[in-house]
């Protein structure tokens, strides 16, 4: 049949409409995203601490599958290194803040000016100084804080109870005092250690507790900006705070020090300490789990860092674990996305009630500085401190020579603090 103009009109202009619907529905649907696969590797958490994290995170976001894998700590740099030598590294890895600077140039950071989530103000209002130190370079955030461990001195309750000592040692002259705590045998052996000190090779954690002392002997050990040492230098009162650090950690391992009660004899601190071969220990939140597999019976305590007795404000000295993402991942928003979810207070606060591991963020420290089984190293945090390390596994390095150069070769605490500083200056410049 004949159409009539207008009827023609009619049907071009519902053609066209239909066109235009078809054309924007192609344009605007929402196609479903592809299956993704996540991988991340941890050393600090067991997979079902983690599954109960990724099947929240999945109910929202049903195409990305994660896996979780938990690593050796002991062999967890080399099995990192390797993977990403053989381009297989995870797509999200734990670090500790202070191998952070080893691994910047492995890690996909998230632009804070460009981020419609996380800006620089949300993470500076969020966490401590400890956890922000080496996340942030300028407008760029490496990762994520999970948790921030403190050093604290433990000690038998037991022994202590024997002595009627009600309290544990609030200072380092305390501790000293405590000396009589040692005990020999006819020998002249020690049986038993007062606090297990002045090694770098049987006492866990030695870098940190070195670290500790020189940053309560107010130095702040390395100047980023000049990228060099700053522990080998005097202070305002001719002290090098190096030096004294150095003096008063190696006199434990002394023979000729009244203070000798430990020597490389003993097995390492914290074992040792779970079988009552030494009264006192310096340790994380970690050493519990140790002392639990060794010893689950032990009566100890655990007490804050001791600081110098002249000291005008506490410095205590922590360390905060990281999650980040790998610059070779192939999700990166992706894993970026996991790791918002997990920074969440509703998140970060149901970790911390399954692990007990002290929280990083500023709410849940505050909500949780009287927990009975956490709250002791929580309230340390705040006034706890790390220092920049470009290279953690060569600094250690650097470190334990330098005491072994007073205990084991007879060098004096200034030439041992010299030759350290040196090698630290000389490898730090040449890594740029």
């Amino acid at each position: 049949m004949n159409l009539t103009t207008h009827q023609k009109k009619i049907l071009l202009t519902a053609g066209f409409i239909i066109l235009l619907i078809v054309f924007l529905g192609v344009i605007f649907h929402k196609r479903n995203p592809s299956p993704t696969t996540l991988e991340i590797w941890g050393i600090s958490d067991k997979p079902e601490v983690f599954s109960t994290f990724i099947n929240n995170f999945q109910k929202n976001y049903p195409y990305i599958r994660i896996n979780y894998t938990l690593k050796d700590e002991n062999t967890y740099h080399e099995q990192l290194l390797k993977a990403f030598a053989d381009n297989q590294a995870p797509d999200i890895f734990m670090l500790w803040n202070n191998w952070l600077p080893y691994y910047e140039t492995k890690i996909a950071p998230l632009n804070l000016k460009n981020d419609k989530e996380l800006n620089l103000l949300d993470i500076e209002q969020t966490y401590p100084q400890i956890a922000k130190n080496e996340l942030i370079k300028d407008n760029y955030l490496l990762g994520l804080p999970l948790h921030i461990d403190t050093l604290m001195l433990y000690y038998n309750q037991d022994v202590f109870n024997y002595y009627n000592i009600a309290l544990p040692p609030a200072s380092w002259e305390e501790v000293l005092n405590l000396r009589y705590l040692r005990r020999v045998n006819e020998q002249g052996q020690i049986t038993r250690a007062a606090i297990a000190l002045g090694s770098p090779d049987n006492v866990n954690w030695s870098f940190d507790i070195i670290s500790a002392l020189m940053l309560q002997y107010n130095s702040d050990i390395v100047d980023t900006n000049v990228k060099r040492t700053t522990f080998d230098n005097h202070d305002i009162y001719g002290i090098k705070p190096g030096e004294e650090a150095l003096l008063f950690y190696s006199q434990f391992s002394n023979p000729s020090s009244q203070y000798y009660t430990w020597n490389d004899n003993f097995a390492d601190s914290v074992i040792a300490f779970s079988q009552g071969e030494t009264v006192m220990m310096l340790g994380y939140n970690q050493a519990q789990k140790i002392i639990k597999e060794y010893n689950p019976s032990l009566n100890y305590g655990i007490a804050p860092l001791p600081q110098f007795a002249h000291s005008s404000s506490k410095i205590n000295y922590g360390n905060t674990m990281s999650l980040v993402v790998s610059k070779n991942s192939k999700h990166p928003q992706e894993s970026w996305k996991f790791l918002k979810f997990l920074s969440q207070k509703e998140s970060a606060r149901l970790y911390f009630l399954q692990t007990k591991n002290p929280p990083s963020r500023l709410d849940l420290i505050q909500e949780y500085l009287n927990d009975p089984i956490s709250g002791i190293f929580i309230r340390q945090i705040l006034t706890s401190r790390n220092w920049h390390q470009y290279d953690f596994q060569e600094i250690i390095q650097i470190f334990n020579n330098m005491v072994k150069d007073v205990t084991q070769k007879g060098k004096t605490p200034a030439e041992a603090v010299a030759t350290a500083a040196e090698r630290i200056n000389f490898f730090w410049k040449n890594k740029e």
